[in-house]
């Protein structure tokens, strides 16, 4: 017998739950069936997190087959592979060999009645292809082959193979544990005195998928094969997966990766996979929607497209005549697609006539944006996910940046080059994250005081000597003023010890590994961006970047998240343009609430959104009494939601392949095409059809063209024009490949795509020669006089000055408005309306009473947003929202793992389920976003009852980072 199996790395896991979804949908499996299942494990008194995936050990005795009574058995095992199978036809659904298994691995099907298990994608490998679970696992955790040469494999990597042979069942699978080091202990098994979170169960509703939500490919009879295969990309996140689209009968039934794909190799994560629940879900919005009673009262007509443009032209008419073009605020996120927060919505912009347009980026990564543009003169990173550039890394250092969950396919290839390099990892987060948990060593720092630990580390680097002086003389302008300023401020190892809580003996030793490392990749993300300070923090890890030398060389460098091309702005003709003689109401939606509700510093009447502002936006309550107020509200999306029920008109969105266009920014660079190859369901419409049909309602037909409802002309002819770094990415290009993606920038059609950027020796695009940098030196620019202009008209300077959020811990300097009058700020590339400030000491009112800080983001991987919650398969995997709680201060509380809590800040009061994990800083609690009441499984509210938002003054980015609160049990005593 030549056994096959599978080999799983439980050094290589982050628990993304991707193998459950790509083993429901090629073996047709419904809700409450399966072959494999992934669980987190912990132990709430001990930071720890585990992930162990359960399935089928194709044991040598198996217990099931003995334990199955029917005659012919229902189970047999496969005498050339030693493959256990089910045979379905002859199970009476006895259910003794669910009983009989002691690993747990047997699942059932509770409608059609019998026993389910792997049998490691029998018509799979009957094709030649392997088990679905190995072939998408974006960490590389799961390999498939002949057990002997896994065997032979995990021998010459010297990882240790876990005894799970407990039971005498001889089981083939292999499960491998971190590799030897010199102070190795003997491995554990990862069941003992572990657990999975109560919240990833049953939900506390008990509600269970019902048949009209599992359609095609789940639940399937038979082994269907699509009739064509067609490549594209992923449109949900920034990882900017590629894919292969099954498409039969004119339906998408099935999702996996591009196996063509030169990077991603056909990873992708859980998300990828669930949209085939998107395009025929039974909630989706079919047809446009009209209020008829009062906002919220979730009354609606249905109408005809023709019918609501029409009326929403005419109130679009009425607002400007009374109030000024500028009235109308337009608030369109990412879900809406590139080409149009990019192209057309500009555009409409420009001929109506306002300045007040917004994409999502003031809540994601705003002061990223301003950080980059201002030291960088670009938005386009220089580092790459090739084995040559970020695989090459010494050590890679998270700041508030939990890629294992937001982006696991990139995040595997990380820990993938790192383990086979025997390169280091250091994770600093408030919370032990699935990121963290991979890390030799995870921090948990205090929220919001990222920069003061940066400004800790640059001082001990300098005072040690530890700094590449030649990069800094030669490529860091402002360099010694920014070191004379750290020194005189006083910004040692010792000071922020204090403000962080991390050891300095600790922080010492980053400093060192940091100065030291042949290349060290900074990330950073969300935690560092949704901040008061998030400018500012990204520009001081920018310096600690660049005076290591780790700033255009490969395996070295500063990366936050999506790396966007310089955006030209997509200009219309001077005689279609309308007059803007007001200013932006600053540059986040949260500045329109006062136009909308106090018409200061004027009004905004109208708003036209396509995501879910009023559960996303923070102050919710603040948000929700704005929309009220409103003369016009128009919402365009896949779903209902909480704006829907405040619309007066709800519009049904396409996405993805029904539309077509490019993926979201990837974070290297690339941009991925999708062609349109399904249709979108009822009469949903892409919303580049709405912008040109309501365009053709006010006149603009003639730059807002027709043919432009394809969006590849859109693409090859109006929007890639506009972008100079865009200009060779056309759409003969990017359909030549089996993959869909061109990496940027290029300047023509037969130009090479560049692989890192900035290198010593080179000229950045567009620049003149000589220029390494695209910044008016040439070099990184961290403080001239140009810049400390900018920062002073402001109230600020550009140096390093320390601060963090107003509901920070008392005494750290906080930032509050100045007392001159609102004036246009010189951050922006349009005139934008901001405030002056100061710095103060925060005062910590109530401090006893808000004795909690909170702290939101992302949820778990198989989540995103608000998108995911309509997939009954993310349900399965986490259906609550869930409030992660230290023992020590969840015990003072009576708060039991898993139980109702409510969660109470100076703005509102939410109920969650705890999640009690030592894995968190004692003094945080942790709620994610993304529910709202109108989801339709397990609706909760959302966290943004709680928030503020307040703003950094610099770049307007929202603080979602750091809110005081106060928690307690929600059951009566």
């Amino acid at each position: 017998m030549s056994q096959i199996c599978l080999s799983i790395d439980l050094e290589r896991c982050t628990g993304c739950k991707s193998c459950e979804a790509a083993c429901k949908q090629v073996n047709g499996l419904g809700p409450d069936e399966y072959h494999n299942k992934v669980m987190w494990l912990g132990d709430p008194s001990l930071p720890e997190l585990d992930f162990l995936t359960v399935t089928c050990q194709q044991c040598e005795r198996p217990a099931c087959l003995r334990a199955c009574p029917v005659v012919p058995k229902a189970l047999s095992k496969d005498p050339d592979t030693g493959v256990v199978s089910v045979d379905e036809s002859l199970c009476t659904g006895c259910g003794e060999c669910v009983l009989a298994c002691p690993y747990g691995a047997m699942g059932y099907d509770p409608v059609d009645n019998h026993a389910v298990k792997c049998d490691l994608c029998a018509p799979r490998r009957a094709r030649g292809e392997m088990p679905a679970c190995a072939s998408v696992c974006p960490t590389r955790a799961i390999t498939f082959g002949k057990r002997e040469d896994l065997l032979n494999l995990a021998h010459e990597a010297d990882k240790p193979v876990r005894d799970h042979d407990h039971f005498l069942q001889g089981p083939a699978t292999l499960y491998l544990d971190r590799a030897r080091g010199p102070e190795s202990t003997p491995s554990k098994d990862p069941l003992a005195a572990k657990h999975p979170p109560t919240v990833q169960g049953s939900p506390l509703s008990g509600a269970s998928t019902t048949s009209k939500w599992v359609q095609i490919p789940y639940r399937k009879v038979d082994d269907q094969q699509p009739d064509e295969v067609k490549p594209g990309g992923c449109n949900i996140c920034f990882n900017g997966c590629t894919l292969k689209f099954g498409i039969k009968d004119g339906e998408v039934v099935q999702i996996l990766g591009n196996d063509e794909d030169p990077v991603f190799q056909g990873r992708i994560c859980a998300k990828s996979q669930m949209m085939l629940q998107l395009y025929r879900n039974p909630s989706r919005l079919t047809h446009p929607l009209k209020r008829c009673g009062p906002p919220g009262s979730e009354t609606f007509e249905r109408v005809s497209w023709d019918d609501a443009l029409d009326d929403i032209a005419a109130r679009l008419k009425a607002i400007r005549e009374r109030d000024g073009s500028e009235a109308l605020a337009i608030h369109m996120g990412t879900r809406t697609g590139v080409l149009n927060i990019m192209g057309f919505v500009p555009m409409f912009a420009q001929m109506w006539g306002t300045p007040n347009f917004l994409t999502t980026e003031p809540f994601c990564d705003a002061s990223k944006v301003v950080a980059m543009e201002l030291t960088l003169g670009s938005t386009c990173q220089p580092n790459i996910y090739t084995q040559e550039d970020i695989g090459s890394a010494e050590l890679h250092v998270y700041f508030g940046d939990n890629q294992a969950e937001t982006r696991p396919v990139n995040f595997g290839m990380v820990n993938d080059w790192r383990l086979r390099r025997g390169a280091r990892m250091v994770v600093i987060d408030p919370r032990l994250t699935a990121t963290g948990s991979k890390a030799d060593r995870w921090l948990a720092i205090r929220p919001g005081t990222d920069m003061a630990l940066a400004l800790g580390l640059i001082h001990e680097i300098f005072y040690q000597g530890w700094h590449d002086s030649s990069f800094c003389e030669q490529w860091v302008q402002g360099w010694e003023v920014w070191r004379d300023f750290i020194q005189e401020q006083g910004y040692t190892i010792d000071w922020a010890s204090d403000l962080t809580g991390l050891s300095a003996e600790l922080m010492r030793q980053l400093a060192r590994d940091i100065a030291h490392a042949d290349g060290c990749m900074i990330f950073a993300s969300r935690g560092i961006n949704q901040h008061s300070n998030g400018t500012q923090a990204n520009r001081t890890l920018m310096f600690l970047a660049a005076i290591t030398g780790n700033w255009g060389r490969r395996g070295g460098g500063y990366f936050n998240v999506a790396s966007e091309p310089d955006w030209g702005r997509v200009q219309v003709p001077d005689d279609h343009r309308s007059p803007i003689d007001r200013p932006a109401l600053g540059n986040s939606p949260r500045q329109w609430l006062q136009g909308m509700l106090e018409d200061t510093p004027y009004a905004i009447r109208g708003l036209i959104t396509g995501n879910n502002p009023a559960a996303h936006w923070p102050d919710q309550q603040r948000v929700q009494e704005a929309f009220r107020s409103l003369d016009l509200l128009v919402h365009m999306d896949l779903f209902f939601n909480e704006t829907s029920a405040l619309a007066d008109y709800v519009l049904p969105a396409a996405t993805g392949v029904e539309k077509g266009g490019i993926s979201r920014l990837a974070e290297d660079r690339r941009i991925v095409w999708n062609d349109r190859i399904i249709d979108p369901p009822g009469e949903a419409r892409s919303d580049h059809w709405f912008w040109i049909e309501l365009g053709k309602r006010l006149g603009y037909q003639s730059v807002l063209q027709d043919r432009y409802k394809d969006p590849a002309v859109f693409w090859d002819e109006v929007l890639r024009q506009a972008t100079p770094s865009l200009k060779g990415v056309t759409m003969k290009r990017l359909t030549s490949t089996p993959y869909r993606w061109v990496r940027i920038p290029v300047s023509d059609e037969t130009a090479a795509e560049p692989d890192t950027l900035y290198l010593e020796g080179t000229t950045a695009f567009g620049c003149d020669p000589g220029k390494r940098f695209p910044t008016p030196s040439g070099q990184l620019e961290f403080w001239n006089a140009t810049i400390e202009a900018k920062f002073r008209s402001l109230g600020l300077s550009s140096l390093p000055h320390f601060y963090t959020e107003a509901e920070a811990y008392s005494g750290q300097p906080r930032v509050v408005p100045g007392d001159c009058a609102t004036e246009v700020s010189p951050f922006f590339h349009r005139p934008t309306l901001t405030d002056s400030v100061s710095l103060r000491d925060s005062i910590g009112d109530d401090e006893a009473k808000w004795d909690t800080q909170l702290v939101t983001g992302r949820p778990t991987a198989s989540h995103f947003h608000s998108w995911t919650h309509y997939f009954w398969q993310a349900q399965e995997m986490w259906p609550d929202l869930y409030c992660q709680i230290h023992p020590d201060k969840a015990a003072p509380q009576g708060i039991r793992d898993g139980e109702l809590l409510i969660v109470e800040s100076p703005r509102g009061r939410l109920e969650a389920r705890a999640w009690v994990t030592s894995g968190i800083h004692p003094d945080v609690v942790f709620i994610p976003i993304g529910w709202d009441t109108q989801q339709p499984f397990h609706p909760w509210g959302s966290v943004n009852t709680l928030t503020e938002g307040t703003l950094d003054p610099v770049s307007h980015q929202s603080n979602l980072k750091l809110h005081r609160c106060r928690v307690q049990a929600a059951r009566k005593s």
